[in-house]
């Protein structure tokens, strides 16, 4: 097993209150289930060996195929809400995915806008010849960037609809 890197780091405006947007991102399931590809997100309740579990939660992800790899991400992630502007998550466990990430909210450029960006690394567990990585890290990068901008838009799209008034 080899273990493929890609990293993003992108960002989108979303016009409702910081209120409104820490209270979305602070909801780990339902912030995450926006997110393209998540197929179960679920909080782990407790682990068999007596680990702290707390803010862990368990990802599978929709399998992905560039035609030479095919790879099913699954993995825990511990998340640290404590502070209300920057949302981080680090690897928790051994799995064949590891991701790391914030989510910074910041100051729009106008009364009523705020600045979401989400800065990521991901790691993936392959089963290929180290040799070959360098030809699929960049299949990797472009997929990284797609779930990024993704998901930065599927949580526009939530609160801007549910500041609209549309369910």
């Amino acid at each position: 097993m080899t273990w493929v890197r890609s990293a993003s780091d992108k960002s989108i405006t979303v016009r409702c209150t910081r209120e409104r947007l820490r209270a979305l991102v602070n909801d780990v399931t339902g912030c995450g289930r926006l997110m393209p590809g998540v197929e179960s997100l679920e909080r782990v309740a407790e682990a068999a060996d007596g680990t702290d579990t707390r803010g862990v939660y368990h990802y599978r992800l929709a399998t992905v195929s560039n035609g030479a790899v095919t790879f099913t991400p699954e993995y825990e992630a511990r998340f640290d809400t404590s502070d209300p502007d920057a949302i981080t998550w680090e690897p928790h466990g051994e799995h064949n995915f590891r991701s790391w990430g914030t989510f910074h909210i910041e100051d729009g450029a106008a009364e009523g806008e705020q600045r979401l960006r989400i800065e990521t690394r991901t790691e993936a567990s392959v089963d290929v010849a180290p040799v070959v990585v360098v030809l699929i890290e960049p299949f990797a990068q472009k997929e990284t960037d797609e779930v990024t901008e993704g998901f930065l838009e599927a949580v526009r799209e939530a609160v801007e609809q549910e500041r609209a008034g549309v369910s």
